[in-house]
């Protein structure tokens, strides 16, 4: 039955790749700008110098084309740049940071500066789309759009087409849609930036200062299907065993303004491996999210706070309920529905997981409603969760306002507020839970102009209030205000080797909600970027004494004693075909002594479709200082932490792409100290030893991508992770990664194809 179910559409697939097309209506996208029509489009070609942010005249003349008509947006690239200047013409996979020359169109279908979509073309056509909200940006989001680059002596050329359907959008009442557009340009080599009209990230009115048009709307209503089938097989269990699924994502747009996009037996199979992480901290680990259902449409659902807190954290979903050690959960049903309004935008988000007994899962529900007059946006969020079998519920409501009071001046707040209710049972361990409380921030940030920048932001989190359960924060009960001023020197003289450079002072204060002081620091950095395109920084920073409150799992505050650290970090020439990160930071206090981190990034381009690079790290920890869970108490370790990330890409031919990515980590620690804590929160030696302790993990990722169409691809995999452990302490890095590839847990191979109808 499943393998009818993978020959039927694999044949369909092949003999609509025969047929696909990048013509639409007069226009093919091939990266030439031979077609009649664009010589009757609009042009824009008053591009101004926005990195450094001088805003004098672009060193390079570029001009933009723009036509629109019933299929979309058509947007042409034509960039001067003669042979004396070095074009960086290098392939990436989609949506990566491409770190070429390269064109970006940012479109806000709606004119009201609430959200706007990116589209990146690099000069090799590598592809990167994204979504901009107020003080934000995610890479997460991916579109259906179309692209090609072309080259001659003096010029290279991008075309783009942006169909109607990329994104939801208003609905006008005279036919006449009101957007706003801002094109930008880099020159890699040169760490230049030009961009039309004269707008920038590190303004509070970088949206509002987009160039508006109006145009004739285009009512379109479609929808697309994305069908897939996935075939895994273990290979490393004694019992092998091959899984196959087959399911349906689909978006369906009734109208310009409105878009429903679901999923039927989603496959979350990960094609995309998550980063390799060992984890001793008191905090949880972040991850961002890769799988297509949580990154399509989901501007609206942005929720991220001035601390790295995010509202909704879509990587709950399908993860297994907190404390549970079954695993991950299937999702059976998954639903997202937006609808934008002239001033007012809805939506929702609705997800079932696979209900079985054992496997704890739950539903789970969002909505969001936003509105814009003139310069304050208001909006209200929920988030909803039930676990039927835990008899869990937790509810989180956040109502929220940006405020632009002036060009310079820039107010965002929120008020949250968490509802938990949990029935005792035998599933959770017979506890009962009615918890109630508030969290809440405000910012306030001043630009009085280009060269100097303000900020200023308050938090403070209840005790119990908590928004893990579809949120992630890294902690409760306390008070924070963090500040921070920023000069840019954005001119040197012709003659200087220096193009621009930056100084930030930063400032934070945290305690926790008895009045314990948690952090009080300072920092101060220093960044120049060199006309070669080096960068060099250099960060120097003071703590003073305090408490930590979380190091021991609730057995205790422990007092801190005052900490100083300098940093520094330098980047080679960008356009060069070997370029280099490194970083290196020492970190002294009385209690922990010292610490160094190195890190070392390469990159080798050894051609534009050939890449290996990847990431080097050591550090040294003279006592480490960790929570024993054996022994119930705190232990210094001298310890030596070796870290490696290597990645190649290659592309053979367009639409093909061949990964490899290994990383490894590995960890010595002897043990230096056995500690308690007094009265005082002072650590003083314990007669019970902890033991010596060496970890190594190792994860390789080799997978092959053939794009069939934008987002239909298809997708060979194959997975290897093993991990080891010891009570040595010092097994020495090659033992650690020669033990840490042996000990192999995991191994299997994927194959999937998705395609878009």
């Amino acid at each position: 039955m499943y393998k009818k179910l993978i020959r039927a559409p694999l044949v369909f697939f092949l003999y609509n790749l025969l047929i696909a097309t990048n013509a639409f209506g007069a226009i093919t996208i091939d990266g030439l700008i031979d077609e009649p029509e664009w010589q009757d489009a609009t042009v824009f070609s008053d591009f101004v110098t926005v990195e450094p942010l001088t805003g004098g005249p672009a060193k390079y003349s570029t001009q933009v084309r723009m036509i629109t008509n019933d299929e979309g947006i058509f947007v042409a690239f034509t960039n001067y740049q003669p042979p004396s200047v070095k074009r960086v013409k290098r392939q990436f996979p989609r949506d990566a940071q491409i770190e070429a020359d390269r064109n970006i169109v940012s479109i806000d279908f709606d004119g009201t500066a609430l959200a706007g979509y990116d589209f990146t073309v690099g000069s090799a056509n590598s592809m990167q789309d994204g979504i901009i909200t107020p003080g934000s940006y995610s890479g997460d989001w991916d579109g259906t759009w179309y692209s090609q680059t072309s080259s001659g002596t003096d010029y290279w050329y991008s075309e783009m087409h942006i169909p109607w359907t990329v994104a939801p959008m208003s609905k006008s009442e005279d036919g006449r849609k009101k957007m706003a557009i801002w094109f930008s340009r880099v020159v890699y080599n040169e760490s230049l930036r030009f961009a039309f009209p004269n707008a920038y990230y590190s303004r509070t009115t970088f949206m509002e200062d987009w160039h508006p048009l109006e145009v004739d709307q285009v009512q379109t209503s479609n929808v697309d299907w994305f069908p897939y089938v996935s075939y895994s097989k273990d290979l490393h269990n004694d019992i092998q065993t091959d899984e196959y699924n087959a399911g349906l994502d689909f978006i369906w747009r009734p109208n310009s303004s409105t878009q429903v996009t679901g999923a039927i037996n989603p496959d979350f199979g990960q094609v995309e491996s998550d980063d390799l992480v060992v984890n001793f901290s008191a905090f949880e680990t972040f991850v961002t999210e890769k799988r297509p259902f949580f990154t399509e449409n989901q501007a609206l659902f942005s929720s991220g706070l001035p601390n790295n807190d995010v509202v909704l954290y879509t990587r709950r979903i399908g993860a297994g309920a907190a404390g549970s050690d079954n695993g991950l959960v299937d999702i059976d049903l998954a639903l997202k529905v937006t609808h934008f309004g002239d001033n007012t935008d809805v939506g929702l988000f609705a997800v079932r997981e696979d209900d079985a007994v054992g496997n704890f899962g739950g539903d789970f529900l969002s909505s969001r409603i936003q509105r814009k007059v003139g310069g304050l946006s208001v909006g209200h969020r929920l988030t909803h969760v039930d676990r039927g079998e835990l008899n869990r519920e937790a509810t989180v409501q956040v109502a929220d306002m940006i405020w632009q009071k002036s060009d310079g001046v820039q107010l965002r707040a929120q008020i949250l507020y968490s509802d938990i209710q949990q029935l005792a049972n035998t599933a959770n361990n017979q506890l009962t839970i009615d918890q109630q409380d508030f969290a809440g921030w405000a910012s306030w940030s001043y630009a009085p102009s280009d060269e100097w920048y303000h900020f200023v932001a308050a938090s403070r989190y209840g005790d119990k209030f908590d928004m893990n359960d579809l949120g992630y924060m890294r902690r409760n009960g306390f008070d924070e205000i963090f500040a921070s001023s920023r000069h840019d020197r954005l001119q040197y003289a012709p003659e200087s080797r220096f193009l621009s450079s930056s100084t930030e002072l930063a400032y934070g204060y945290k305690r926790n909600t008895k009045g314990d002081r948690l952090s009080l620091y300072t920092e101060l950095e220093h960044t120049w970027t060199f006309r070669s395109t080096r960068t060099l920084s250099i960060e120097a920073g003071l703590k003073a004494p305090g408490n930590n409150d979380l190091k021991t799992r609730g057995n205790g505050l422990l007092a801190t004693p005052a900490s100083y650290w300098l940093e520094t970090k330098y980047a080679s020439p960008r356009g060069n075909n070997f370029t280099y990160d490194t970083r290196l930071e020492v970190k002294y206090d009385d209690q922990e002594k010292s610490r160094l981190e190195l890190i070392f990034s390469p990159q080798l381009y050894l051609s534009e479709s050939l890449t290996l690079g990847g990431k080097l790290s050591y550090r040294n920890m003279q006592e480490w200082l960790i929570w024993d869970f054996d022994t119930q108490q705190l232990a210094g370790f001298k310890a030596e932490r070796y870290g490696a990330d290597v990645r190649f890409d290659w592309y053979p031919s367009p639409g093909q792409e061949l990964r490899l990515k290994f990383q490894w980590v590995g960890i010595d620690a002897e043990q230096a100290e056995s500690y308690q804590l007094n009265n005082d929160g002072n650590l003083y030696s314990s007669n019970t030893a902890v033991s010596d302790f060496s970890v190594a993990n190792t994860a390789l990722q080799i997978r092959y991508r053939y794009q069939l169409a934008p987002l239909s691809d298809i997708f060979l995999v194959y997975s290897r992770g093993g991990d080891f452990s010891s009570d040595d302490g010092d097994e020495g890095s090659k033992t650690l990664l020669r033990e840490g590839w042996d000990g192999v847990q995991v191994e299997s191979i994927i194959a999937k194809i998705r395609y878009r109808f």
